[in-house]
C-alpha cells in the first residue's frame, strides 16, 4: 500500500505544491493522477519514490515512512519501484539492451545476470530486435517502451509514470497505456500522472484529481 497522511509540500516559504493531501493506494491499483500544469502531480510522484521529502505529514510505502529513509534503506525501497519519465531519460551512448539492464548493473547484485533480466522483459515488449540499436535510432513510442522496460527490469511492484505520453502521438499513447493496464493486471500498482484528456476519458479505473495542490474529489 501507498499512503499519504495529511501531506503538504512547500517550496520556499509560501508555495504549496501539495496541501494536506491524504490518499490510499492499494496493491494492483491503476490510478491516474490528473490536473493542470502546476497542480502538484509531479510532486506527488516524487514523494512516492523519495526524490523529495514532505514539509508536513508522512508518505508510507509498504508501511515505511519514505521521508525517514536514507542510504541503503532508501536504495532498497527504490528497487521496489519503477519510474518512467516524459523525456525518457535514456542514455544515448548506450544500446537499448544496455539501457534496460542499467538498473540491475547499478544494484550490483551478484546472483543475477542483468542482461538476462533485460532480455526477458524486452522480449515481453517485442523490443529484443532493437537490442543493438541506440535510442536515437528509435521512434518516440519505441523509446518510451524501452524506458518502461528499464523501469520493469527489476520486477518492481510499483510502477510510477510522470506524463509518459506527453511527447507521443495518439497511437503510441494508446500503446503505452495498454502496457500500464497489463502491468496492473499482473499485480503491480500503477500510478500515472497525466493531463492527456483522451487517456483520461478511456480509463475505467480510479482517477485522482489535483487542483492547486489539493485533492478535488
Amino acid at each position: 500500500m501507498i499512503q499519504f497522511e495529511s501531506v503538504s509540500k512547500v517550496y520556499g516559504s509560501r508555495v504549496f505544491a501539495l496541501n494536506s493531501v491524504s490518499l490510499k493506494i492499494v496493491r494492483s491499483d491503476f490510478i491516474l493522477v490528473t490536473g493542470s500544469s502546476g497542480a502538484g502531480k509531479s510532486t506527488l510522484l516524487k514523494l512516492i519514490y523519495g526524490d523529495i521529502k514532505p514539509t508536513h505529514g508522512s508518505v508510507l510505502v509498504s508501511g515505511q515512512a519514505v521521508e525517514d529513509l536514507s542510504g541503503r534503506k532508501l536504495a532498497y525501497l527504490r528497487r521496489q519501484l519503477g519510474v518512467v519519465f516524459q523525456d525518457f531519460k535514456l542514455l544515448w551512448d548506450r544500446t537499448v539492451l544496455e539501457n534496460v539492464a542499467l538498473p540491475v548493473i547499478i544494484w550490483n547484485t551478484k546472483d543475477v545476470d542483468p542482461y538476462y533480466m533485460a532480455e526477458k522483459v524486452m522480449k515481453d515488449f517485442d523490443l529484443w530486435k532493437y537490442k543493438d540499436l541506440y535510442p536515437y535510432q528509435l521512434s518516440g513510442g519505441e523509446q518510451q517502451k524501452v524506458a518502461i522496460c528499464r523501469a520493469l527490469v527489476g520486477d518492481p511492484w510499483i510502477l510510477v509514470a510522470d506524463e509518459p505520453t506527453g511527447n507521443l502521438d495518439p497511437l503510441a499513447s494508446t500503446e503505452i497505456f495498454d502496457i500500464f493496464k497489463e502491468a496492473s493486471k499482473r499485480g503491480r500498482t500503477v500510478v500515472v500522472a497525466t493531463h492527456n484528456e483522451r487517456s483520461i476519458s478511456m480509463h475505467s479505473g480510479r482517477i485522482v484529481r489535483l487542483e492547486k495542490g489539493r485533492l478535488t474529489d
